[in-house]
């Protein structure tokens, strides 16, 4: 009698699943920021900016750092907060020691429509992280982790060849 042994794992065909996955899951969170967004009258970009407003620095931030941070045009982020200003979302005040600087505040309690829906969204997100033990967790949240260093490296170097092509352009 042979001994149970572990399934073996086709590492070639769980990275191409893993692979795959990743295109579903980011195609996923693009809809499904696009329909919450869209469910208060704004989009996916606009409560992105939100969100990176909430987890920047503590106080305003400029529609500069916002432009870095996203690599839209200044000019496309004067756009979205037109937009989250004419709905409550931010305010817009002079930088009192720069005078070009226009400094950008979120209004809290404006976020109050949004807030159910993403929480009821981290809830489930939650409760699927549950069914996991602390050692699975740890490497879950560890690829997580390096994931999203990755995403932001690549987004850096795509932002910079991007403006480094705008410029030769003009």
């Amino acid at each position: 009698m042979s001994s149970p042994k572990a399934k073996k794992v086709d590492r070639r065909a769980l990275l191409a699943k893993l692979w795959e996955l990743g295109r579903v899951m980011s195609t996923q969170t693009v809809f499904l920021h696009q329909a919450l967004a869209q469910s208060v009258g704004l989009n996916a970009t606009d409560t992105k900016c939100i969100d990176l407003i909430l987890r920047g620095p503590e106080g305003p931030v400029t529609a500069g750092w916002l432009s870095d941070r996203t690599g839209l045009t200044t000019g496309a982020i004067t756009h979205i907060l037109d937009r989250l200003e004419k709905g409550g979302y931010i305010e817009r005040e002079r930088d009192t020691r720069d005078r070009r600087k226009v400094l950008v505040r979120l209004i809290p309690e404006r976020l109050a429509p949004l807030t159910p829906k993403y929480e009821a969204i981290g809830r489930a997100y939650m409760k699927l992280a549950e069914e996991y033990d602390d050692k699975e967790l740890a490497l879950i949240a560890d690829y997580m982790e390096k994931s999203s260093a990755i995403s932001e490296t690549e987004l850096a170097r795509v932002i910079a060849a991007n403006r480094a092509d705008a410029e030769k352009q003009n």
